[in-house]
């Protein structure tokens, strides 16, 4: 996932050297000229690769602040990645069956081979034990064939017939000084798992590959770069549609036309949330299709499908240069048809914590969740609308009628408005016994530096949720699990399944040296 920037800053960017935007940096920008600058001046990696290798230069880890005696274990967590070793892992994607609940896979940004990469973990028992397997890396045509360097950004969806869908984006960071020659090429591709996603293809399906390669001084051709795939599967009973795979990301113009990338045209220097959908798992993709319009800006989506078999995407918009619009689009059948009012609008300035370094503008991105045909959508901000703002984040919820596209807003987490505590990378879920959000939380720390995972849940539909507690068993530094507290992932999805169990997975430094997966089964 890519820094919260409009794409011309990026463009800039690829051509600079110099160091990490963190969130809590970025100012209120007044124009979007006023963003594209400051992102300018502090960014100057290609695009988010700083977080794809271990930095060469780090010696040690931040160590965690002492625990409380009051940190009781209250749920007896259980451990999902199952190797032994302190690479972090850190972002996280899950999916639950939804035929019986049982089978629970997560995936993780994993560095345990020094390279961001997937590996994905199998749960037959609700999340009472796990296996540990790594997800297939896609091979680059522009290198004869050779594998890509890294992969990032975890999806995960599971059909109603045994079938497990992994969604992530592959790319090379090569950098040849000896012969002149750089490869920055991007791939978005899916792998198909079997028995409930016990085990998976040794092949992936390719959905989009864009070239950007060639040498320091001659030829260079780089017009597309992708970004940030999810993967969601249509299982609505009786859906006419029952079984497609929808996979979903963003798409960023670098030239001064515009791109065409399958069925969509992309705006010069911009940006557009794309998407390919299939039959069925392990059935071939169609091209990709144009999801947010005429919009330019766009980042973050997240695809979830009603009642009638119907699929609605929410993505966020960059264009006004001040605030956020989130924005629905819905496929008619042949196009993606976007509502022309913003579901939500939103100012997020960062967080108040003067201890944490980690980028997180992915708390902006909607994490859904959808029950018939009302979907909820989880975002973090400081202020939203014309609203108050406040010193640190707190999470929203965006509830949506998605046959009208009437919307209502609810602050999520309970504390006092304004007290100077954050609360970020947040997910909703729902099931018929209510509404859940999860999210990272540090307001039991007068410090502002240990992190809880608070799960919420509403009776009402969203609007309030008096029931939030922290589901892991002890609050963690974030800090401690990757060098410099330089990362800590983009998002953390909740999941749930047909039998009301709630499943939350999230990173977690409890051992006050690394950086690991952790899982809690809620039933309340």
């Amino acid at each position: 996932m890519r820094l919260l920037c409009t794409f011309a800053a990026i463009l800039l960017a690829m051509i600079s050297n110099s160091e990490q935007v963190t969130a809590q940096q970025m100012p209120a920008p007044k124009s979007i000229n006023d963003l594209v600058a400051w992102v300018k001046s502090h960014n100057k990696a290609p695009f988010d690769r700083d977080s794809a290798q271990i930095p060469k230069t780090a010696t040690t880890f931040l160590k965690a602040s002492p625990l409380s005696a009051s940190a009781a274990a209250k749920f007896q967590n259980v451990k999902v990645n199952q190797d032994r070793n302190p690479w972090p892992k850190a972002e996280v994607g899950a999916a639950v069956d939804p035929s019986t609940g049982k089978n629970y896979v997560v995936m993780t940004n994993d560095f345990r081979e020094n390279w961001d990469l997937e590996f994905y973990h199998v749960s037959t028992n609700g999340g009472k034990a796990w296996t540990d397997d790594a997800m297939v890396g896609g091979f680059d045509p522009y290198t004869g064939g050779i594998p890509l360097t890294f992969q990032s950004d975890p999806g995960v969806a599971l059909d109603s017939v045994g079938h497990s869908v992994l969604s992530a984006i592959t790319g090379n960071q090569v950098f040849d000084f000896v012969n002149g020659y750089e490869n920055l090429d991007t791939e978005i591709e899916a792998t198909i798992g079997n028995a409930g996603g016990t085990y998976t293809s040794l092949l992936p399906t390719v959905i989009d590959f864009q070239p950007c390669n060639g040498t320091f001084t001659g030829a260079f051709t780089c017009a597309i770069q992708l970004d940030k795939p999810l993967v969601t599967v249509d299982n609505v009973p009786g859906s006419p549609n029952i079984g497609t795979v929808y996979v979903y990301y963003t798409a960023f113009c670098l030239q001064p036309m515009p791109c065409v990338d399958g069925n969509a045209t992309i705006p010069a220097f911009g940006s557009s949330i794309l998407e390919a959908h299939s039959p069925g798992a392990g059935l071939p993709f169609g091209p990709p299709n144009l999801v947010s319009g005429q919009l330019g800006q766009e980042q973050f989506s997240d695809i979830v499908v009603d009642s009638h078999g119907v699929p609605h995407a929410f993505f966020d918009d960059f264009s006004t240069g001040v605030n956020i619009n989130m924005y629905m689009s819905t496929f008619n059948g042949s196009s993606w048809v976007v509502n022309p009012t913003p579901i939500a609008t939103f100012v997020p300035i960062g967080t108040a914590s003067p201890t944490w370094v980690f980028r997180i503008t992915g708390t902006i991105a909607p994490g859904c969740g959808i029950r018939g045909d009302t979907a909820y959508c989880a975002f973090s901000s400081n202020q939203v609308g014309t609203g108050p703002t406040e010193t640190g984040m707190s999470v929203y919820l965006a509830i949506v009628n998605t046959q009208t596209a009437a919307t209502k807003i609810s602050r999520v987490n309970n504390d006092p408005f304004n007290d100077g505590k954050d609360h970020f990378f947040p997910w909703a879920t729902a099931t018929d016994n209510g509404v859940y959000v999860g999210w990272y939380d540090d307001r039991n720390d007068p410090f502002n530096t240990l992190v809880q995972y608070f799960v919420g849940k509403s009776k009402d539909g969203g609007t309030t949720f008096a029931k939030q507690i922290p589901v892991n068993d002890v609050p963690f530094n974030p800090c401690v699990g990757f060098p410099g507290c330089s990362f800590f992932g983009d998002y953390t999805q909740l999941v749930s399944g047909p039998d009301r169990v709630v499943h939350a997975a999230w990173s977690d430094t409890r051992d006050g040296a690394s950086m690991q997966v952790w899982s809690q089964a809620i039933t309340w």
